[in-house]
């Protein structure tokens, strides 16, 4: 039934021109239309950087080539990965009447806006970051540069060297500044940081003392203890600042060293009767001798802290110092000469040099209490304390001549009191710079020592 409908339609359209201009109007808006809308309704993507647009792309395709590109270039040019830090917006919006940016273009103003970061590796010590550096080969070759730094500057061979820490090499992205070159990342670990203990000065120290002692550089232990008023003398509990350098990786050594060690001299004493007791002579000069030591020695950042010994080799032996000593003794006795001895013993100690000490006088040795008596007669000048004489009696005969009786444990004299030759003046002492009870017996002429020996009657 449709069919001729349409038949007498067509038959209608060839008779009838108003009608033939009507669908020739309406097949014309069909075609404009099958046209346009698909261009009307095609889209682009706007692609934009921290909210400032920099233009359009075809399509995701073509937006993820030129990212990709521009990595590689990054990439070329620096010879790590990288990744870029601000995030690349694309927002589809409708192509009609808008420009598509050149592949060329686009890459140019990314680069202009785009800041990136690196793929680098950091050194993680004790799970803590000290380093960043540009690859894991570097990296490798900064903790080896570390190891060397203490195997060559400690002797002997190497047995053994590890880490005390755990080290791990995590790679990330760090932006180009965090990264530094091999050189000082090596330095970075070996100087680590300064810390700071205290020290409290004891008997017997200097700053070069505690420098050795504390392995400290003197220049150093003075820099950080700018309050010390002097650098030559300390006070007793004073307290100085130790400024330490602490690596930041500790490394542990065992080397096998070998080294020569003196051997000390034993000095061996013979008695001799033709010697005074005061005297000795050596008669032979001892001489150090030498062994040779392999041990296997553990350092800890350089620093010796352990030592075992292998085995010792005597190279030489050492030679005895012989040293014969006087036994021969003198005995003071009183006599009818000018002078009197002032109580009677042994000498002890002579007249003349002691080592570097010059002794003014003669000692003569008795038990404490014994009476000392005046040599001559005379005028006591002084009775009492004098510093290393302990109680001391002076007395004055004449002529420039005067009597020193030291160490006494009591005075039995005073100051302008005359005696007589034999008169207990003391009793003997071991007072002032003394080692036991004995009489000092000085005779002075002038002011001045002399050899007690040449006055005394024998």
């Amino acid at each position: 039934m449709e069919e001729p409908n349409i038949k007498r339609l067509l038959e209608r359209i060839k008779t009838d021109k108003k009608l033939q201009k009507l669908v020739a109007a309406v097949l014309c808006s069909l075609i404009v239309l099958a046209v346009f809308v698909p261009i009307y309704n095609r889209s682009v993507l706007e692609v934009s950087v921290n909210g400032e647009v920099l233009g359009n792309v075809k399509d995701t395709i073509a937006l993820e080539q030129i990212k990709a590109e521009l990595e590689e270039k990054y990439k070329d040019a620096l010879g790590v990965d990288v990744e870029f830090v601000q995030e690349i917006k694309a927002v589809p919006i409708r192509a009609f009447g808008q420009e598509v940016e050149t592949e060329e273009d686009m890459l140019k103003k990314l680069e202009s806006v785009l800041s990136y970061r690196l793929k680098a590796v950091a050194i993680n010590i004790a799970d803590k970051e000290v380093a960043l550096v540009k690859d894991k080969a570097t990296a490798e070759e900064v903790l080896s540069e570390v190891k060397n730094h203490y195997i060559n500057e400690t002797p002997g061979e190497l047995v053994k060297v590890e880490v005390v820490e755990q080290v791990k090499l995590v790679e990330r992205y760090v932006y180009p500044n965090q990264v530094i070159d091999m050189e000082d990342a090596v330095e970075l670990i070996l100087k680590g940081g300064v810390e700071t203990r205290q020290y409290e000065v004891v008997q017997g120290d200097s700053l070069w003392s505690i420098s050795r002692k504390e392995n400290i550089p003197l220049d150093d232990l003075i820099k950080a203890n700018p309050q010390l008023k002097s650098e030559h003398e300390l006070a007793l509990g004073e307290i100085l600042n130790l400024n330490e350098i602490k690596p930041l990786l500790n490394v542990k050594l065992v080397k096998k060293v070998t080294y020569e060690e003196s051997i000390p001299y034993k000095t061996e004493t013979i008695r001799d009767d033709s010697l005074w007791t005061w005297d000795q002579v050596i008669k032979q000069p001892g001489e150090k001798g030498s062994k040779e030591i392999a041990a296997e020695v553990t350092f800890k950042n350089g620093i010796k802290v352990e030592e075992t010994v292998l085995g010792e080799k005597v190279i030489k032996e050492p030679v005895n110092r012989i040293v014969a000593r006087g036994t021969k003794a003198e005995v003071a006795f009183r006599g009818s000469g000018r002078f009197l001895w002032p109580i009677v013993g042994q000498i002890t100690s002579p007249y003349g040099w002691r080592g570097r000490e010059f002794h003014a006088g003669i000692d003569i040795c008795q038990s404490k209490g014994a009476p000392v008596r005046a040599s001559n007669s005379g005028t006591v000048t002084f009775a009492g304390w004098r510093g290393g004489y302990g109680n001391l009696v002076i007395i004055n005969h004449g002529g420039g001549i005067e009597t020193y009786y030291a160490h006494n444990s009591s005075l039995l004299v005073s100051v302008g009191q005359q005696v007589e030759k034999s008169q207990q003046i003391a009793t003997v002492g071991s007072t002032g710079r003394s080692t036991g009870p004995h009489v000092h017996f000085e005779i002075r002429v002038n002011g001045s020592p002399v050899n007690p020996m040449e006055y005394l009657n024998k």
